[in-house]
């Protein structure tokens, strides 16, 4: 299966993202539009041109991560890692002690008790895993086995396991109780913070009555936010429901953002500790010239947690020229109005679809791992796990049959 087939086949059996992130990537989109008008007209390439705010698609992996390996994988004390398995990989870094912590909150709202059960951070993204409990819900809410596969049970598994998956009758519970999600940003030490970029959550049910999990990553660099050394104050924007009026009210009309309401939200400690010497970034910019792009890794940063790298790149006009000549301005509607104009992606995003990190012999360093996490007209981001030992070379290499094409690598470090 290809890149493309395979995202189609993500694409046709992945759920809704929850409501408020669902609001929030349809505003980001609809910005993305405006500016730079490249959507397409699948919902493949919807999800590739909006570039770092594709977090449907990241949504996609973790849905089906859970969906898949839920049961498979072990029990560990740090359920993050087990949820975020294509963000985080399926093992737990050495550091994760050190910079994860647990059980920050807990009260009870209308009915609903409401824990932040873990929170980590790796000096570029937030995690945070918390769980609403509906106590007067009898219910379990996670999907059995036998409803998930039915006859086709994978072997070894209970027909009565219940799995992660998440039941759509426990949003409509939960909302019933008056509680859920206010507004579309959170705050740090009292500062708002509008929803960053590549951000994104996934939810799923369990083995407890009226319990909901939501496992959430807040890219803070990409507001250019960072936690500072020592505790830092987090205030999730969850609770007890706000009213649109009330929202209304708490607007800064100079800056858009919402002042801290007195209700509605929930706040933690974190304690960050020296988190910045552990961080390690590199800025190569070696370019890579293709006949249809060239392209450069402007950022290859390595966390306790993950692996960040940034590549810059420029289409060749003669190339973007001959795809409009053969395929016309833009796609069109109905009217056969063009929506908006073909861009670099739509000449070089396959290319960047097969690229995968790889050493200098060109073996993959996260066989099985897909890191493309975004692409627009300009540049793309791949995600990987935490790197033990980062080597001294690295490249970002299309793979064709599971072979690394290295004469189009583009050196990382």
């Amino acid at each position: 299966m290809n890149s493309k087939e395979f995202k189609e086949k993500l694409t046709s059996v992945t759920p809704d993202v929850p409501e408020h992130f669902h609001l929030r990537t349809e505003r980001t989109l609809e910005n993305i539009v405006s500016q730079e008008a490249h959507m397409k007209e699948s919902t493949k390439k919807a999800i590739r041109t909006a570039g770092r705010y594709s977090t449907r698609t990241i949504v996609i992996a973790a849905v089906l991560a859970v969906m898949l390996c839920a049961v498979a994988l072990a029990a560990t004390q740090w359920h993050v890692f087990d949820r975020l398995p294509f963000m985080l990989g399926k093992e737990i870094p050495p550091m994760a002690d050190e910079l994860m912590q647990s059980n920050l909150y807990q009260d009870t709202v209308n009915n609903v008790e409401i824990t932040v059960r873990e929170a980590g951070y790796d000096g570029r993204t937030l995690l945070v895993e918390y769980s609403y409990r509906m106590l007067d819900v009898d219910k379990v809410y996670g999907v059995t086995a036998a409803e998930e596969f039915g006859e086709n049970l994978p072997d070894g598994m209970e027909p009565d396991t219940i799995l992660e998956q998440l039941s759509d009758e426990a949003f409509d519970a939960l909302a019933a109780h008056h509680v859920g999600w206010n507004f579309d940003q959170l705050w740090i030490n009292g500062q708002g913070v509008d929803m960053p970029n590549n951000s994104g959550a996934v939810y799923s049910g369990s083995k407890v009555p009226g319990e909901i999990i939501y496992t959430e990553y807040w890219r803070l660099d990409n507001e250019g936010v960072f936690l500072h050394d020592g505790v830092n104050q987090i205030t999730l924007p969850i609770g007890a429901s706000v009213n649109a009026e009330t929202r209304k009210s708490l607007v800064d009309q100079e800056t858009k953002m919402y002042r801290m309401p007195e209700s509605g939200v929930v706040t933690f400690n974190y304690e960050v500790k020296d988190i910045s010497s552990q961080v390690k970034s590199f800025s190569l910019n070696e370019e890579k010239v293709l006949p249809d792009v060239t392209a450069k890794v402007t950022d290859a940063t390595f966390t306790p947690l993950m692996t960040y790298i940034t590549l810059d790149l420029k289409v060749n006009p003669d190339s973007l020229a001959a795809f409009i000549t053969a395929n016309g301005e833009g796609p069109k509607n109905d009217d056969g109005e063009v929506m908006w104009p073909y861009g670099g992606m739509d000449v070089f995003g396959e290319w960047v679809e097969s690229l995968e990190l790889v050493d200098v012999k060109g073996q993959q360093v996260f066989p099985g791992h897909y890191g493309q996490n975004g692409i627009g007209n300009e540049w793309a981001e791949f995600l990987y796990p935490h790197l033990d030992n980062i080597p001294d070379e690295l490249f970002l290499a299309p793979i064709e049959n599971g072979q690394a094409d290295m004469s189009q690598g583009v050196r990382v470090k």
